[in-house]
């Protein structure tokens, strides 16, 4: 009688050990260098759903579709931006000057040049614009030495 009272009791432990909520087992996120890179020098927005990474280095959310021709690097363009670090400190924004900015493709930094000719008017846009296509290890314009830049974009206009 014991014998059965043993075996019963470990059948009745099996069956309600397997009762109740189930925790899945935790696995460890993989991430590559590149993407650790991108959220350290952009924050977390950069490695979004969304983004897509140019072969320089420049990474675009598109925003909003615009249409019509985009600019090219010898057009005039009106734009509102607002230039932020990581950190969302504001370097510039051109809303709190007053209105849009009037501004001539080959005068801005690589990475800006490069992300509007990926705009049409009417389009808006994230740049994540790393230093070598921005201020790179000098700095300027209150922008720190060595910063990754996240420019908004809205392109209003393309004047040739």
């Amino acid at each position: 009688m014991l014998r059965v009272l043993f075996f019963l009791g470990f059948g009745v432990m099996g069956v309600l050990s397997g009762c109740g909520p189930t925790q899945p087992e935790a696995k460890p996120v993989k991430r590559d260098d590149v993407t650790i890179m991108r959220e350290w020098l952009y924050g977390p927005r950069a490695i979004a759903p969304g983004v897509v990474w140019q072969s320089s280095g420049l990474g675009i959310r598109l925003l909003a579709a615009g249409t019509g021709a985009g600019p090219t690097r010898v057009d005039r363009v009106r734009v509102h931006y607002l230039c932020t670090l990581k950190d969302g400190k504001v370097i510039d924004d051109s809303r709190t000057r007053g209105g849009p900015a009037e501004l001539v493709m080959k005068t801005l930094i690589a990475g800006w040049a490069e992300g509007m000719e990926a705009l049409k008017p009417g389009g808006k846009a994230e740049f994540f614009i790393p230093p070598s296509l921005g201020y790179g290890t000098m700095g300027g314009g209150g922008v720190p030495a060595g910063a990754g830049l996240i420019f908004e974009v809205e392109l209003l206009a393309v004047n040739p």
